[in-house]
């Protein structure tokens, strides 16, 4: 008999619980004691949908991998030969002692032409850049020699790595842009010779 009260106590205690759960529920009533005439009882029920906010951002692969930028900077003197061969030492050439001129090409293994994807749902979105690794060594280019022309929806931020110019991101829209990267070679003369490197971090946020 101890088990079976404590079965029924225990029951008595969930309904009990479950009464009072509902208690919070809106509840009304219609009472007309003369049993004629139209009565009334409403309730009322609040509906709410939690949408989390997302933004997405991609440059380049689509991996986990750091894109790498690269140009080979090459010489061109009057009278210089077609092409130079990298290691020559005393190679005979004509020159007629005028200072020498520098063009940039795309690294072959590292293209200087990357894709850009961006969505979000939030307000207030924005795609921003900012150097995250400064041009080292310093005697060389500066982020304003890197500048970059834009095609498609997603319009980079900035004509320069040196300047940054806020892209605005509306909700829903799916972007996609191809950035195409340049160097300005006007005072390559003045560089010392070596590697340059630097580090952009783009950055697609929302309010």
């Amino acid at each position: 008999m101890k088990v079976q009260a404590r079965i029924v106590y225990a029951a008595l205690g969930v309904a009990l619980s479950l009464g009072s759960q509902l208690a919070h529920a809106e509840a009304s009533y219609g009472y007309q004691s003369s049993g004629t005439g139209a009565v009334n009882a409403n309730a009322r029920v609040r509906f709410q949908v939690n949408v989390p906010k997302l933004i997405l951002l991609r440059v380049g692969a689509d991996d986990t991998t750091v894109n790498t930028v690269a140009w080979d900077v090459r010489p061109n003197w009057v009278t210089a030969p077609g092409s130079l061969t990298s290691g020559a030492t005393s190679s005979n050439t004509p020159w007629n002692g005028a200072a020498p001129t520098f063009t940039a090409a795309a690294n072959p293994t590292n293209s200087n032409v990357l894709t850009a994807y961006a969505w979000t749902n939030g307000s207030g979105a924005t795609l921003t850049q900012a150097t995250s690794t400064a041009m080292a060594p310093t005697t060389g280019p500066t982020m304003t020699n890197i500048t970059v022309t834009s095609t498609g929806a997603l319009t980079h931020p900035g004509a320069n790595l040196g300047t940054a110019s806020p892209t605005s991101l509306a909700i829903g829209t799916a972007y996609t842009g191809t950035w195409t990267y340049g160097l300005d070679t006007t005072n390559v003369a003045s560089w010392p010779a070596g590697t340059y490197t630097a580090t952009v971090t783009y950055t697609a946020s929302s309010l």
